[in-house]
């Protein structure tokens, strides 16, 4: 056994060797550690803008969705490109909205970028948008994103805000002229999630944008029915019998 074990470790080398994870690019490194200073010397030093860390990442694709507006700015201005033709299921945009990074849409879309893209699981960016940042859901608007986009499952971004009881970012997303009474895969509109979720400021919102409370979902429930199902009752209340 203890010569079994030692050809063991011949073969797969030191266990300290295995534990430890590749290094990143500095410029990767500067980036994930929002280290400006290193950022810039990194790309003073001529850093490679395509370097990627063990995640298949750049620079500039972290950036999107992880850092602030100087950083991904510095990055594009230096070439960095934050959508490389060989990263499959990645979108910038995607990652913008999801980290709720408002200020580089505008910057991502500048360079081309679809502000209605979609990652690999087919949720648009604005739907993400949605649960998370409303200065994110503006700047996706401002840039043309499809307010109605739907992912596997027929969420649009207003239902998933409703489900999350987000009120301010549905207020947003029907003043776009989203559809109120869209229906996904379940047969739920947003009203009826809002109730679901005893959501009541979003029902407000939902109800002032004429959305119908006497659609049933696809187990034949009305949004009220919904609401008193789940114990809401004054989320109940405000919506019409």
């Amino acid at each position: 056994m203890i010569k079994y074990l030692a050809a063991l470790a011949f073969l797969v080398g030191p266990a300290s060797a295995l534990a430890q994870p590749a290094a990143d690019p500095p410029l990767v490194d500067a980036v994930k550690a929002g280290d400006a200073a290193g950022l810039k010397a990194a790309l003073a030093a001529g850093a490679d803008l395509g370097a990627k860390d063990r995640h298949g990442w750049t620079a500039a694709m972290w950036a999107a969705g992880h850092a602030d507006a100087a950083t991904l700015k510095a990055l594009l201005a230096a070439g960095g490109d934050p959508a490389p033709k060989d990263a499959a299921g990645y979108s910038a945009i995607v990652e913008a909205a999801k980290g709720g990074r408002a200020a580089n849409i505008p910057l991502l879309a500048a360079k081309g970028l679809d502000c209605s893209a979609q990652d690999a699981a087919g949720v648009p960016a604005i739907a993400y948008a949605a649960t998370v940042s409303t200065q994110a859901v503006a700047a996706l608007l401002a840039c043309k994103a499809r307010v109605d986009a739907r992912d596997g499952n027929g969420l649009t971004a207003l239902i998933r805000a409703a489900q999350l009881g987000r009120a301010a970012a549905a207020r947003q997303l029907l003043t776009a002229g989203a559809k109120a009474d869209a229906k996904d895969a379940l047969g739920y509109t947003a009203l009826m999630w809002a109730a679901h979720g005893g959501w009541t400021d979003t029902v407000k919102v939902l109800l002032a944008a004429k959305a119908n409370p006497g659609l049933k979902s696809g187990d034949g429930l009305t949004a009220r029915e919904l609401a008193l199902k789940r114990g809401h009752t004054s989320t109940a209340d405000e919506i019409p019998r």
